[in-house]
């Protein structure tokens, strides 16, 4: 068999939608064929679409039905290993009714720091995304865009607000400050709503007690 057709081969055997290192896939399966005609017949072969660059130096299954399984691989079993971000988060808690035809999301099943197939775009994360963590990542998101979110509904924003800080875990949220970077206006920002609902807090721990940070003001829900 031809190399070009164990490489194939290869893809063919793989799950919908997986990704895979091109260095990776050399050293483990094909380092008995030179490493430029592999990586020459891996771009001939993305070329032909017979499998897809998800990024430089990595290659995936062409998917059946490419959003979905897309998605599949990178939010992992159970949404273990993937969250939405930009338009989708802020569809998902009504925040705005406008629906965006970019996909974004985290995810930490990505070795390089971006990856983007089609309209779906993927940027890496070197955290858990347990369910605590991606509540703290999606509110420090919404809270970071706040005054770019297009058709921003501020009811459903407050009531989003109160929901995240009924359910605040701190212990979370300082996980998720120190291992991303957010602005310290954003950390403000949650504070003020934490603060609002007398939720006891450690966010000052990120802040400066010298620094005033612009906020939006929020409307305060009772239920």
């Amino acid at each position: 068999m031809k190399y070009r057709d164990k490489i194939i081969a290869y893809f063919d055997a793989c799950p919908e939608g997986f990704v895979v290192a091109a260095n990776e896939l050399y050293e483990k399966h094909f380092s008995k064929m030179s490493e430029a005609a592999f990586f020459k017949a891996l771009e001939r072969l993305a070329n032909e679409k017979v499998i897809v660059r998800a990024a430089k130096g990595m290659y995936m299954k062409r998917p059946s039905n490419d959003s979905e399984d897309v998605l599949n691989y990178f939010f992992g079993e159970d949404n273990k290993n993937g969250m939405f971000i930009g338009g989708r988060l802020y569809k998902k808690y009504g925040i705005t009714d406008e629906i965006s035809q970019e996909i974004c999301l985290y995810s930490n099943r990505i070795k390089k720091d971006t990856c983007n197939i089609g309209n779906i775009h993927v940027k890496r994360v070197d955290i858990e995304l347990s369910y605590e963590n991606t509540r703290v990542i999606e509110a420090l998101e919404i809270l970071q865009n706040y005054d770019r979110i297009s058709g921003l509904n501020k009811h459903k924003f407050a009531r989003f607000a109160r929901q995240f800080s009924r359910g605040y875990s701190d212990e979370a949220a300082v996980c998720v400050l120190k291992s991303m970077k957010y602005k310290k206006s954003t950390i403000a920002f949650m504070k003020k709503i934490l603060d609002m609902y007398k939720v006891p807090n450690s966010l000052q721990q990120f802040l400066s007690h010298a620094s005033r940070y612009k906020i939006p003001p929020v409307q305060r829900v009772a239920r």
